[in-house]
């Protein structure tokens, strides 16, 4: 059985009253950007996005997903190109707000200096309150609880050969969920990622 992150709401929420951001500071560049149990740099769990402090960081693509023929196509998305032609991050938007923030590519780090390429000790030395989490299939799951909601890190070795011989067990993705979300699952290696469209 597969763990769902939240039982608020179906995927995605309706298409948005507006799906234009409101007049917004800059955009702040990608690296810069500190992840918390609160968010992502400006972009607050719980908030709708239309009154989202990073508004800008996201838009309503209505046929992200129109390809999948599943007659929900539109999706929030970022508005930071990938360098991969992919997404940096991801996000899920549903009626209660924005309740899932995936950190997909190295950039973004926690306010102590924690991101994508952290090994396991340094994690764990950081946060010594860390909470572990269920191991995933070819990942382990460690969390943090905030009053706002969770910030979670993926870790992998080549204990499964999906990364090099002698890498260490090292952060290789990050996720902000709501206060009211389940933390202990595992999305690594796979296409389950915040607003997508399986």
């Amino acid at each position: 059985m597969t763990p769902t992150p939240t039982a608020e709401a179906p995927k995605s929420a309706d298409a948005p009253a507006s799906t234009e951001a409101p007049a917004a500071e800059a955009l702040p560049a990608f690296e810069d950007l500190v992840v918390s149990t609160s968010g992502l740099g400006p972009l607050a769990i719980g908030v709708p996005p239309e009154s989202n402090p990073g508004a800008a960081m996201i838009r309503w693509s209505p046929d992200e997903c129109a390809d999948m023929g599943d007659g929900d196509p539109g999706r929030w998305v970022t508005t930071y190109p990938g360098a991969d032609g992919g997404y940096p991050m991801a996000v899920e938007v549903t009626d209660s707000g924005v309740v899932w923030i995936d950190v997909l590519q190295a950039g973004p780090r926690t306010a102590e200096g924690v991101g994508i390429g952290t090994d396991l000790a340094t994690l764990q030395a950081t946060y010594p309150n860390l909470v572990a989490g269920t191991p995933g299939p070819v990942s382990n799951v460690w969390w943090l609880a905030g009053p706002d909601g969770y910030l979670v890190f993926e870790t992998q070795g080549d204990k499964d050969g999906l990364q090099p011989a002698g890498t260490p067990e090292q952060v290789i993705l990050m996720r902000v969920l709501s206060p009211t979300a389940d933390p202990d699952f595992a999305t690594a290696n796979s296409d389950w990622v915040a607003g997508g469209c399986l």
